[in-house]
């Protein structure tokens, strides 16, 4: 089945139910839990700073309370959010789970993920400072880390009633099993993150994987949860613009980048790789320039760049399949090949260029010359990828303002 396919089958589920639109039981009621502004409050309460006539900037929501007077202190709510420390290690068989938020009927918001997303923004509660004996110390800062905390708590909150919309206008459309299929394909496109992410961080297994994230505090459970659950609501929010008809079109592509010039201004910059011959590997330095002068001729008439540079090189770049060290101009190391780099095309290859150090022969492999870059494919895409964000932000605050009016949040005690 073709990767987009549960998304163009969410498309057609949506069309297919009534514009959005949720109704409370027959009853009239609302639903057991607390009134969406409540649990707001609480939430918000965490993020007002103890600086007095200071706060973390939020726009006004309905239901919230009156805003304060510009100048003068803000007094926290009543309800506050509970914003515990870091649960330490209970004695094996214990429960560990603590359910801290209830959206909707079905969906949980854990305090271990809650964490979880608060270590990964470890940088905005900690800092690093010289200790005693020059010794680095990480510090903490708890009434950030309560901010931050809050701050991820509402974050989570939010996805979860995005989803528990998803959800319910898909059961309202008959097409429940298009859920499956979606966290199906969420799923994977999580997966393939974490194959990404262990690519990066030069490790081949998960067990790997899972130590390194242990370092941090984290688990490959909950972090793939949060990656498959975050690119479901992401889909749904666009999904829903999809239905609209917002999507950019491609005279929104070009207006954008006709009036936004100086985003699409390029610096020279270059990928070139190198081979170094050393004059120390050679009875002389003649024999030294003779031989760089063969192997340039071999480069020149095609053969493979990287492993002439890995069989000849006697520098680092043979370590690094040829790769030459800097990209910009004033970068290039060692700076007497500099001139030599920047005279070359894409696909060209240097004379042997000689240094105080020995010779070295470049090539350039690609080379980005500095201008506006052109109209192609390539920037209609970028172009067109960032209006969808745009318009994605706009939609999603809108689509969870609206949520947060109507839907159950339960936020624990």
């Amino acid at each position: 089945m073709d990767a987009a396919t549960p998304f163009r089958r969410l498309l057609v589920a949506l069309s297919v139910a009534a514009c959005g639109c949720r109704s409370t039981p027959e009853t009239g009621q609302e639903p057991p839990g607390l009134h969406d502004a409540e649990n707001r409050r609480r939430i918000d309460a965490a993020l007002r700073t103890e600086q007095a006539g200071q706060q973390v900037a939020r726009p006004q929501m309905p239901g919230d309370p009156a805003a304060p007077v510009q100048g003068q202190p803000v007094v926290p709510a009543a309800a506050v959010v509970p914003v515990p420390a870091p649960a330490k290690d209970a004695p094996l068989g214990s429960p560990r789970i603590k359910v801290v938020a209830l959206v909707g009927k079905d969906h949980v918001v854990t305090d271990e993920e809650v964490w979880e997303a608060v270590r990964q923004r470890i940088a905005d509660y900690c800092e690093i400072r010289q200790g005693p004996g020059g010794r680095r110390q990480v510090v903490r800062d708890p009434q950030k880390e309560k901010v931050v905390y809050a701050e991820e708590l509402r974050h989570i909150v939010e996805r979860e009633l995005v989803l528990d919309e998803m959800a319910a206008r898909l059961k309202k459309a008959g097409k429940g099993s298009v859920a499956d299929e979606i966290k199906e394909h969420a799923g994977k496109t999580a997966d393939r993150e974490l194959r990404r992410r262990k690519k990066l961080m030069g490790v081949q297994t998960d067990d790997e994987l899972k130590e390194i994230f242990s370092t941090q505090g984290l688990t490959l459970p909950v972090v793939r949860r949060q990656l498959e659950r975050q690119m479901m609501a992401t889909e749904y929010v666009r999904s829903v613009l999809k239905e609209k008809g917002k999507l950019p079109g491609l005279a929104d592509v070009r207006a954008y980048y006709d009036a936004h010039p100086d985003e699409f201004r390029t610096a020279d910059r270059v990928k070139w790789q190198d081979i170094f011959i050393s004059p120390n590997k050679f009875p002389s330095r003649e024999a030294a320039a003779a031989h760089a002068a063969a192997v340039r001729q071999q480069a020149a008439a095609g053969a493979d760049f990287a492993a002439l540079s890995k069989e000849h090189d006697h520098g680092l770049a043979g370590q690094q399949g040829g790769e030459g060290v800097g990209q910009k101009r004033g970068e290039i190391q060692p700076a007497d090949v500099e001139p030599a780099v920047w005279a070359l095309r894409p696909g060209e290859v240097s004379g042997v260029v000689e240094t105080p150090a020995g010779f070295h022969v470049v090539k350039v492999a690609e080379r980005e010359y500095a201008g506006v870059r052109p109209y192609d494919e390539k920037t209609q895409a970028e172009v067109r990828e960032k209006l969808l964000d745009r318009l994605y932000d706009r939609e999603y605050k809108r689509l969870v303002e609206e949520l947060w009016r109507r839907g159950v949040v339960r936020v624990m005690e």
